[in-house]
């Protein structure tokens, strides 16, 4: 059977299941069978293991449980089983695309329809197809190891919907910082240089974790080892307990700014929530300048706009050329580290997460520096 016959059997698998039939999810699920098996027979494997068959039969089951409610217990079985039929189809289907298509040419088809936004949209949803999958096995993983026997498991069956989708949530927040961060391939062909011999260490951890107060305390710390520490710190700026915005501090004056304000998505810039201030930039463009000779850099935060070569990275550039500063922290966002490594030109960067246990004991640690020149 040939590619192009078990793509067309895919087309009418997704088609067959949205035709209100008794037999149709029947059909729709022979035929997505026969596509895996004529474009990629592995397919099978990776949707029919036992997580992701445990996430479909819950769901299923939550949707007859309903219509039994509402009805009688022949037609909430009816719609189960259709149910299961339909989510197995689609999955068979968003795992044979996300295995065989190639995300930058769906990606390029929307440019040229005109709908950027979605074939942005997606060409993320098959890239994090794979993930997702990949994080139901080893969620199910760990609840068959933790709980070891059937009756163990049974009451905690309920809980494993809860932490699937919670990883869900952390996959389409990685999602999202990725589209933020196309069109910065233009920084990527040109590294930034780092001077010689400059310890460089990445500070990161999850969003609200406590990643600026990790490297506050370190400031404190090197400041009482008679080191000077320059560059920015961003704090957040709360109402109501909720973040609303950040602003900017000059580590060498004390002097803050408004940086980013959070507005409705159609209100924010380059593609964010936040609308930034000219006033905000500008004082960290000085804060930064500043680094000379044995200083101690720290730069909180860089995000999705640095790692496209605007926003503080013009400034961040020219001071990692600075050649003897006696070392560098760079915040960033855990899923943007991979992107960043690729921004900078240097071989020994050293990843901490701030937000585990520690983090500024190992951040000391990590920077290597040399004795001051003071002696103290």
């Amino acid at each position: 059977m040939s590619r192009r016959l078990g793509w067309l059997l895919a087309t009418l698998a997704v088609i067959s299941i949205f035709v209100g039939r008794p037999l149709a999810p029947w059909v729709g699920f022979g035929l997505a069978l026969a596509a895996a098996l004529a474009v990629d027979r592995q397919v099978l494997g990776v949707v029919f293991r036992f997580g992701l068959l445990l996430v479909i039969l819950f769901s299923s089951a939550v949707a007859g449980a309903a219509v039994v409610w509402s009805s009688d217990w022949s037609s909430g079985v009816q719609v189960a089983a259709a149910m299961v039929l339909r989510l197995l189809v689609l999955v068979i289907i968003t795992t044979l695309l996300a295995r065989n298509i190639d995300a930058e040419a769906i990606l390029r088809a929307g440019e040229k329809l005109g709908m950027d936004r979605l074939g942005l949209t997606l060409g993320l949803a098959l890239n994090v197809m794979p993930q997702l999958v990949e994080a139901t096995r080893h969620v199910v993983m760990a609840w068959r190891v933790r709980r070891r026997s059937v009756h163990a498991r049974a009451p905690s069956v309920l809980q494993l919907p809860e932490v699937l989708l919670a990883h869900v949530a952390r996959i389409a927040d990685e999602a999202a910082a990725a589209a933020a961060l196309r069109g910065h391939a233009a920084l990527l062909q040109r590294p930034v240089a780092v001077a010689a011999a400059t310890p460089v260490v990445v500070a990161t951890g999850r969003p609200g974790g406590g990643k600026t107060t990790a490297v506050d305390d370190l400031i404190e710390d090197l400041r009482s080892r008679g080191r000077r520490v320059v560059g920015i710190l961003q704090p957040g700026t709360f109402h109501d307990g909720r973040k609303v915005g950040f602003r900017v501090r000059d580590l060498s004056t004390g002097e803050e700014a408004e940086l980013a304000r959070m507005v409705t998505r159609e209100e924010g810039e380059h593609g964010t929530r936040f609308q930034f201030s000219d006033e905000g930039f500008d004082l960290a463009r000085r804060a930064i300048a500043r680094s000379r000779a044995d200083d101690v850099l720290v730069v909180d935060e860089l995000g999705p706009l640095e790692l496209r070569g605007q926003g503080h990275m013009p400034a961040v550039e020219r001071a990692l050329a600075v050649p003897g500063l006696a070392g560098v922290v760079i915040v960033v966002r855990s899923q943007l580290v991979p992107a960043l490594l690729a921004a900078l030109e240097v071989d020994d960067a050293v990843v901490i997460d701030v937000t585990a246990a520690g983090g500024t004991a190992r951040l000391l640690r990590a920077l290597r520096l040399r004795p001051h020149p003071s002696g103290r």
